[in-house]
């Protein structure tokens, strides 16, 4: 029987180095150049996943040793930890995409196996200059219902006033307020009631005392309240 084992080693091995011949025309086959490169990728994350079971092996007997309750570490129990982690882990990841996702539903688009933020539908200054026109006119609001109480008079000043001070401010990041002309009476003419400072830029957007929203240019803006100071019609 042992002679028997001998004998077939032997011819396996002679079969394994003796070079064959190969017929021309035979199909060969072989992995992509795609299935190659991920076939790589897995090897190493598979050889990766040993170590670290080693790794997390080496450490718990270490501990253990000090740690007179816990028990020795095999190898195959490393692994076994290793996976159950891995699988902890990736349920708490999934929560935390899909609690993103439910704060801020299409904010987030998938890409492969990663996300990034989605394209606004809309160039970002067409909502900035949005925001400021909205904002002007939720001044433009309360300012209006606080004349009407006050029989058409508008307050003195914006500290005088009794509207909420988050108005004043706009969209601007550090809170700047928006210029205020006390003389003006709502409905009255076309003079300019409030604007936005220079921090806007160049064009800014002003409320009239028709109600009306508009943008003007920094230059334009100064004649105008310079006619309006002097007793002009803001035209």
């Amino acid at each position: 029987m042992m002679a028997m084992r001998k004998w077939v080693t032997a011819w396996i091995v002679v079969c394994g180095v003796t070079p064959g011949s190969a017929l021309a025309g035979m199909t060969s086959y072989s992995l992509t150049e795609v299935a190659s490169f991920r076939l790589e990728t897995i090897s190493f994350f598979v050889v990766a996943f040993l170590l670290c079971a080693l790794g997390v092996r080496w450490a718990w007997n270490v501990l253990a040793r000090d740690v007179s309750w816990m028990p020795l570490l095999k190898y195959r129990h490393a692994l076994a930890l290793l996976v159950v982690s891995g699988l902890f882990v990736n349920v708490a990841l999934t929560l935390i995409a899909g609690a993103r996702e439910l704060l801020t539903p299409g904010a987030w688009v998938r890409t492969g196996t990663t996300h990034h933020l989605a394209t606004p539908e809309k160039a970002p200054a067409e909502w900035l200059e949005f925001g400021r026109r909205r904002a002007l006119e939720q001044l433009r609001d309360a300012l209006w219902n606080e004349a009407k109480a006050n029989g058409g008079r508008l307050a003195a000043s914006p500290d005088l006033s009794k509207i909420d001070p988050a108005l004043w401010q706009g969209i601007h990041p550090q809170g700047v307020r928006f210029g205020y002309v006390a003389e003006a009476r709502p409905g009255q003419g076309r003079d300019i009631v409030a604007y936005e400072g220079d921090d806007y830029g160049p064009a800014r957007f002003v409320l009239r005392t028709d109600g009306r929203v508009e943008r003007m240019t920094s230059a334009e803006l100064a004649q105008a309240l310079e006619q309006q100071w002097k007793g002009g019609d803001g035209q």
